[in-house]
């Protein structure tokens, strides 16, 4: 897959903000499920309608993810690149090397028992195939971010991904874009492995999102945007028909995790 696209853009002021203290030590005391880790991250997320027979191969047996309304054959995927700045663990000492970047691809999936959830189903990682055992090694996870503005004006931001795994498939993005005011949503998930969907974990979430929207859209504000998602695997799910939906970049992303 390859894009390519400009479109116009408007500007608002950017509120950003840092979150690090005693998290290991409150949030022990505030829950009974093993806290395992606390990260502070930058992600941007791509929303897509993508081929549904390749992504069913993907899922567990007895899972099932909705077909689209407007186009049965296909399905909604999200595709979300993910700069992990610094990930610590209950004692506040760095989980490895303290800092990760990968991306991680999840579906919105029910099972037969008509139980709902987020599904991750596949990923790029440089920690392998990861907790939920479905990630692909990475040969390659970069993550580029520059941030320009003057005096109150918010920023404007260009960042750049690439993503290659030892299989071949690869996901490559450049994004440039005027900032808004990101709108701050506190959540609690629970995710699924989409290979054993008896492992759960559990996100405390504090979080801000900046929905861009899609390029040449009159709303947009998305300046250029460069898209190329290749391989063995990534080809069949992005065959040509797939429909970018949105893009939204979260500026900052706070996250405990429990197990269960």
């Amino acid at each position: 897959m390859k894009v390519q696209k400009m479109a116009s853009v408007g500007w608002l002021a950017l509120v950003f903000a840092g979150l690090l203290g005693t998290t290991s030590i409150s949030a022990q005391t505030e829950r009974a499920d093993p806290y395992v880790e606390w990260s502070a991250e930058t992600r941007t997320s791509l929303g897509f309608r993508v081929n549904g027979d390749a992504v069913r191969t993907l899922l567990p047996p007895g899972w099932t993810v909705a077909a689209n309304p407007d186009n049965p054959a296909q399905v909604s995927l999200s595709v979300t690149f993910m700069d992990r700045h610094v990930v610590l663990d209950p004692q506040g000492q760095p989980v490895g090397t303290g800092s990760s970047r990968y991306m991680v691809m999840s579906v919105q999936a029910r099972n037969a028992a008509g139980e709902g959830s987020t599904l991750i189903i596949n990923g790029i990682s440089p920690e392998g195939v990861g907790s939920y055992e479905v990630y692909q090694p990475a040969v390659v996870a970069r993550a580029e971010r520059a941030l320009s503005g003057s005096a109150e004006q918010s920023s404007r931001v260009q960042e750049s991904w690439q993503m290659v795994s030892g299989s071949g498939d690869s996901v490559s993005l450049t994004l440039t874009y005027q900032q808004a005011i990101p709108v701050r949503r506190p959540s609690t998930i629970v995710i699924r492995s989409g290979k054993n969907t008896g492992f759960t974990r559990t996100y405390k979430i504090d979080q801000a999102n900046d929905a861009l929207g899609v390029p040449g859209a009159p709303d947009s504000r998305i300046e250029s945007m460069s898209l190329q998602i290749e391989g063995p695997l990534y080809s069949r799910i992005f065959d040509g028909s797939e429909v970018l939906t949105g893009i939204t970049s979260t500026p900052w992303y706070h996250r405990e995790i429990y197990i269960p």
